[in-house]
């Protein structure tokens, strides 16, 4: 790993095995500044919690404009259960404005899942009209 002196900004490169995965105190040997030097982290970045909660509330705002701008007709297609096929063409606009933006998600199983569950809970109010939804 390199170090860097916060004193002068001279680099250093030193193995990771020789911290043994503690901090330690290091002098440098242009300046004479003691710093300490952590270990490395190893856990894994997790870059893709953040793709998924973005994700996740895009397909929220859908789901909610969708209601929001067609509040009457799904109330009716609530009420006899064709939410589905009342709002088919609403709902593949939002998906595929939703797939442009999350390409990776789309493709996946997970991915499809975050969609259908923001239609399951906002559009359909929590019930399970879109259990069985899959984009076309």
């Amino acid at each position: 790993m390199i170090v860097t002196c916060p004193n002068c900004s001279k680099k250093y490169q030193i193995p990771e095995e020789k911290l043994g995965g503690k901090s330690r105190r290091l002098k440098c040997k242009k300046c004479s500044e003691v710093f300490i030097v952590h270990p490395p982290s190893h856990e894994p970045v997790k870059k893709e919690t953040a793709v998924d909660e973005r994700a996740a509330r895009f397909a929220r705002v859908l789901s909610s404009d969708m209601l929001i701008y067609n509040k009457d007709a799904v109330e009716e297609a609530r009420s006899t259960g064709n939410l589905a096929e009342t709002m088919a063409g609403e709902i593949e606009r939002s998906w595929q404005l939703w797939k442009s933006r999350f390409p990776e998600a789309a493709g996946s199983e997970s991915g499809v899942s975050v969609f259908r569950n923001s239609l399951k809970d906002i559009l359909a109010g929590g019930d399970d009209q879109f259990d069985g939804w899959k984009p076309e």
